[in-house]
């Protein structure tokens, strides 16, 4: 009998432990994905096959990108030089060119039976690629050409014909052999000319495309940042609620001392640091400035909201990946400088005046200027409070806050941008700021005694936030260390959980955006960043593309920040008043994307227009002021970016 207690007891210790890693998981990673991936939702015959091998596709690039360095040492690299020397293991070029075509023939059958105003601007992008690509045929009977243009003018006729018709699943074939058809056409054609002279012209071609096309993906970078953040929130606070409902208040007094003495000691040798740098102690001020911001902005739109109820810290993470691909799609100058450089180099290469061109150029450099870039995303963070107090106006909680969160940031941003304003934070001082509020209101609460359940569970929740905050690299660094290069991880991390988590969308329907359209155009989006993502991670070279991790980085700063001190204010206001944080449920209130839905707009832009210059040299995130915005450089150094645009683009 002595040894049947101990055998129960360790019995109910694994069963306490397997509930709590069940449900931890379930509630941070399986509920994401349930509520957000494509569901099959009555699809129409013949849409499950493109399902099937668009996903198929996200599966392949995605294993281009994980297994790029074996790849480039196993297999031979094919050099293409000139103004930059790039290398791409030869036998995956092609693969490349696959994907990226498959990418614009979602887009273009996705788009077939939208808005005729959305129909028509997709199927312009996409002539602007079939007619891209031939422009280095200059043969004396241009075969490539001479195929760009049938595609080119099939395209037109097909969506004319077909555009106000349902969907059938041939209609995704016919565009693939429309749009596929000049490019082979002109690969076979350009190839059979450069390989007697011992020239390799493929590595080339993909240059051509994907080096300006990848500025098609910088919104889906940009939105991978907020990945991370996202992922702090939730598990901090499923961490802390678990440990409560599962293993018992004891349990969150245990972690509450461990992770306070954690972070004790992290503030502690923080302190040294901030003395002797006055540029920290700005950092700081520009932390808890931001936090102020926010705080102010939620109780206007406390005021101005009929009725009572507070914010949820989950809906804000389940929501900020959605906002921020919104945010950086409409703000995003380089999105319309892409087809005018490209319209400029077809127009050159098809014989039209250099005046042209030229014009078209220098449109581009005006969009795409540090100070029109700092502006816009100035206008769309005030649009974007804007519509935070319209959407408290009509009683609803969450989207207006987290709005109107990532609307100050954005202003701030801005700010620094275009007039150098002297408080910035940082990630890591805002980690510092929220673990020293966290802790005082924790000293506080034991003076008083009044160190309840909810309260510590508040306080833990703000806490792990910090910390987890503080040490966000424990995600990006082991998937940095199996890609073998830096700068990868976080937009590999952003663009998978995105994909798995954001696509619900397309579960929708409407007669403007039917759901065959909306399942086809995510699909899009989704092939053509992680495709863009596999041809820098086996280039290997900064000089190639526009570096999307960067764009994360930056993304991680305008996005991500604003969510993780949104989640820091939430736990400590329900710590200060004695509750615990999302204690309540949050109704189930439609959000900005059931409302976009409902008004017919299309949830992703079109992927489909590839169209490129020689090259986009590394310093092309700096033209197009998407660098992140340092707070310890002084003033005059804090923009990102120069008045020069993008480089000029020009036919040889």
């Amino acid at each position: 009998m002595s040894g049947v207690a101990p055998a129960r007891t360790r019995r109910r210790a694994r069963d306490v432990a397997r509930r709590t890693v069940v449900e931890f998981v379930g509630e941070v990673f399986v509920r994401p994905v349930r509520e957000g991936r494509i569901r099959d939702v009555a699809w129409p015959l013949g849409l499950r096959p493109i399902v099937l091998v668009s996903i198929v596709a996200y599966v392949t690039a995605g294993a281009l990108v994980v297994f790029s360095g074996p790849l480039r040492e196993w297999i031979p690299l094919g050099a293409q030089s000139g103004t930059v020397l790039m290398t791409l293991p030869r036998a995956i070029v092609w693969i490349v060119l696959a994907l990226t075509a498959l990418s614009t023939s979602l887009a273009a059958s996705g788009a077939l039976h939208t808005r005729p105003w959305f129909r028509w601007l997709t199927t312009f992008f996409v002539i602007l690629v079939i007619m891209f690509v031939s422009v280095p045929d200059q043969g004396d009977v241009p075969l490539g050409r001479v195929a760009s243009v049938i595609g080119a003018v099939g395209l037109i006729v097909f969506v004319a014909v077909r555009g106000d018709r349902a969907f059938r699943w041939w209609e995704f074939v016919a565009i693939t052999a429309l749009i596929w058809g000049p490019l082979a056409v002109t690969a076979a054609v350009l190839t059979a000319v450069a390989r007697p002279l011992g020239f390799d012209f493929m590595p080339l071609l993909l240059s051509l495309m994907l080096s300006t096309l990848g500025q098609l993906a910088v919104p889906a970078a940009l939105a991978a940042g907020a990945a991370v953040a996202s992922f702090t929130v939730s598990s901090a606070l499923w961490a802390a609620k678990i440990a409560r409902t599962v293993i018992g208040s004891g349990a969150v007094l245990v972690l509450l001392v461990l992770v306070a003495l954690w972070r004790t000691v992290d503030v502690v040798l923080a302190v040294p640091g901030l003395l002797e740098d006055p540029r920290e102690l700005r950092i700081l001020a520009g932390s808890l400035l931001l936090l102020a911001l926010i705080a102010g902005s939620w109780a206007v739109l406390a005021r101005i909201r009929p009725g009572r109820g507070e914010p949820s810290a989950q809906g804000m993470a389940d929501r900020i990946d959605g906002l921020a691909l919104l945010v950086a799609a409409f703000t995003t100058t380089s999105l319309p400088a892409t087809p005018l450089i490209a319209l400029a180099q077809v127009t050159l290469g098809y014989g039209s005046p250099p005046e042209v061109t030229t014009a078209l150029l220098a449109a581009a450099d005006a969009l795409t200027s540090t100070t029109v870039l700092f502006a816009v995303r100035g206008a769309g963070a005030i649009v974007l409070l804007a519509l935070a107090v319209v959407q408290a106006r009509r009683g609803r909680r969450t989207l207006p806050e987290l709005m109107a969160a990532v609307g100050v940031a954005g202003v701030l941003l801005a700010t620094t941008g275009l007039v150098g304003f002297p408080l910035l934070w940082s990630a890591d001082g805002l980690a510092i700021v929220g673990a020293v509020l966290a802790l005082g209101v924790l000293v506080v609460a034991l003076v008083r005694r009044r160190l309840d359940a909810a309260r510590a569970t508040s306080v833990l929740v703000a806490l792990l936030m910090s910390a987890l905050f503080a040490y966000r690299d424990f995600i990006a660094d082991p998937i940095a260390f199996v890609l073998g290069f830096a700068g990868g991880a976080i937009v590999l991390f952003g663009f998978v959980w995105s994909f798995l988590t954001e696509s619900g969308v397309a579960n929708e329907d409407s007669r403007g955006y039917p759901r065959p359209a909306r399942v086809q155009l995510i699909l899009a989006n989704a092939v053509f960043g992680i495709t863009v993502l596999a041809f820098l991670a086996l280039a290997r070279d900064p000089d190639v593309a526009v570096s999307l991790g960067d764009l994360a980085t930056f993304g991680a700063q305008a996005f991500g920040d604003p969510l993780v001190a949104s989640g820091l204010l939430l736990a400590l206001w329900a710590a200060v008043r004695g509750r615990e944080v999302d204690a309540h449920p949050e109704d189930d209130e439609e959000w900005i994307g059931t409302e976009l839905a409902e008004a017919e707009v299309p949830r992703s832009a079109p992927d489909g227009a590839l169209a490129g210059d020689e090259r986009v040299r590394g310093d092309e995130l700096d033209r197009i002021g998407v660098g992140v915005l340092d707070p310890r450089d002084d003033a005059g150094d804090r923009v990102a970016g120069d008045e020069g645009g993008v480089e000029r683009h020009r036919a040889e």
